[in-house]
């Protein structure tokens, strides 16, 4: 009777749960149609639906289908992503503040791209070869963490400081290259320092899109070694998890989904950190993975959506909004650490 009981009441959760995952992905497809719908002037859901399916030649179809979907489906991958990655680095360190921006990941990204910018030849100009360089520079960052992680002493204010650390140092090579930099040169930089999901064209969403399904399959294939590492090392090694192998191999992938889309979108503060604190309050930890990233996917293009309808006539960086949104909820984070 009891295991009746139990097994109704996990149906019953389970569910419910599948219905708050629908919800969210309801929510998803109405703010993308809505970014597509509402911008400098709007287009009625007539002509929206008349554009994307029928393709009618028309103004409408040109706004929609070379600015608006476009910026949409970017905003809605790279939210994604970043959330995803988010999501792993905060099990893996065991540390509820990691994030590719608190942990300096973005920061480091931003530099070796713009090191290649700086550097740049005809075959630097390509996006994949900035991208690549990007990758190559948050490795730096990702092994000093796994380096900080490994000390006996290391806490989790010491992950974040070094973040912090690695993210200052970054800045301020940052701001040499811009020193020493054409006016040229420093536009491109500028960048990456302002995120903006507007530039990315098909060919760059699909580039997202294919290391986003990758990286996801790999990290939804050890959802469950990622579970157990929440209850501690040990645990996880005492059921055949090889611990530092899945630790280091999922900070790698992250860094190199999180340096791509810094490479394509610039840096966009906060949202691998804010999503999966959302997803957890809203799922638990069903779901956690495709939860976080759906949340995370909701919470860029909502900001995009925002950045271009907030001021008349300005579109501001998605990044500026970002911030303005997750800089309060990193100091609730904080303070209910604390607590």
């Amino acid at each position: 009777m009891i295991a009746k009981m139990i097994a109704k009441t996990y149906l019953k959760q389970k569910r419910i749960k599948l219905f708050y995952l629908l919800a969210l992905v309801i929510i998803l497809f109405v703010l993308i149609f809505a970014s597509v719908m509402i911008g400098s002037y709007n287009i009625s859901v007539y002509e929206c639906l008349k554009a994307l399916v029928f393709k009618a030649n028309s103004n409408s179809e040109l706004v929609i289908w070379q600015m608006r979907l476009p910026q949409a489906l970017t905003a809605s991958l790279a939210g994604g992503g970043l959330a995803l990655c988010g999501a792993v680095l905060q099990v893996v360190l065991k540390n509820p503040l990691a994030s590719p921006f608190t942990l300096g990941i973005s920061s480091s990204s931003a530099f070796g791209a713009a090191l290649a910018i700086f550097f740049g030849s005809a075959f630097l100009k390509n996006p994949y070869a900035v991208s690549f360089s990007a990758f190559l520079s948050s490795l730096i960052a990702t092994f000093i963490i796994v380096f900080i992680s490994k000390l006996k002493n290391a806490s989790n204010e010491t992950l974040i400081l070094s973040g912090v650390a690695i993210g200052s140092l970054f800045s301020a090579l940052l701001a040499i290259l811009q020193y020493f930099s054409s006016d040229t040169q420093i536009s491109a930089i500028i960048f990456w320092m302002f995120g903006d999901c507007s530039r990315a064209s098909y060919h760059e969403i699909f580039v997202i899109f294919v290391l986003y399904i990758l990286s996801f399959l790999f990290f939804l294939k050890n959802s469950i070694d990622y579970k157990l590492l929440l209850f501690g090392d040990d645990q996880a090694k005492s059921l055949g998890v090889n611990v530092e192998n899945l630790r280091l191999t999922s900070m790698v992938i992250a860094s190199l989904l999180s340096a791509s889309i810094v490479a394509f979108v610039g840096i966009i503060g906060f949202v691998g950190l804010i999503a999966p604190h959302v997803a957890k309050r809203i799922m638990g930890l069903d779901y956690f993975l495709i939860s976080s990233s759906i949340t995370g996917s909701i919470f860029l293009v909502g900001a995009d959506l925002l950045a271009k309808n907030v001021l008349q006539n300005v579109v501001l960086p998605v990044g500026i909004v970002t911030s303005f949104i997750g800089a309060p909820a990193f100091f609730y984070l904080i303070i209910r650490g604390k607590k």
